[in-house]
Parts: structure tokens; sequence; C-alpha cells
């Protein structure tokens, strides 16, 4: 399952996280509501939902650092970052 994660987004660390994730999942809701009638298609779906989940949050936390930046820059109040190297 990892390997098809992988080649669909590009990325090991994601795509094992993934699958983690789906199997954790697996054994909290199996007990209770019973395996599905195909549990490779559900781990491998549920997968792609957590590793899609993964990848939107960590576009959405870039577009607010760069949003946060973007009004940091914009305050006249706030000090301008240093660019000097302090020796001299």
């Amino acid at each position: 399952m990892a390997a098809a994660l992988t080649r669909r987004f590009g990325n090991l660390d994601i795509a094992e996280e993934a699958a983690a994730e789906a199997f954790t999942t697996a054994v909290e809701r199996w007990p209770r509501d019973g395996v599905p009638p195909n549990p490779g298609a559900w781990l491998t779906t549920t997968a792609n939902h957590k590793a899609i989940d993964r990848i939107r949050r960590e576009n959405k936390r870039d577009d607010k650092h760069k949003e946060a930046q973007m009004v940091y820059d914009d305050d006249p109040s706030l000090p301008a970052p240093s660019t000097t190297t302090g020796s001299g």
C-alpha cells in the first residue's frame, strides 16, 4: 500500500504516515463496526484520504505563514528585521 501511495503522492513520508493512520483507524473501528467486505480496498481508500488531508493541512499552514508574513511586513509599527551581521 505504501508503494502505491508513494507513486500517487510522490512522497514516501506522506505515504507511510497515511498507511499507518489507516491501519490505526482500522484497529479502532473494525472491532466496533465489523470488518468491511473488502478490507484491502477500505485500507487503501482510507490511506488515500489521510494523505490528501495531510497535504491540504500543510498547504493551508503554508498559506497562513505567508499571510502572517505579509501582515508583519506591512505593519510599520513593528521593527524591521536586521540585515547587518553585527561585526563592527
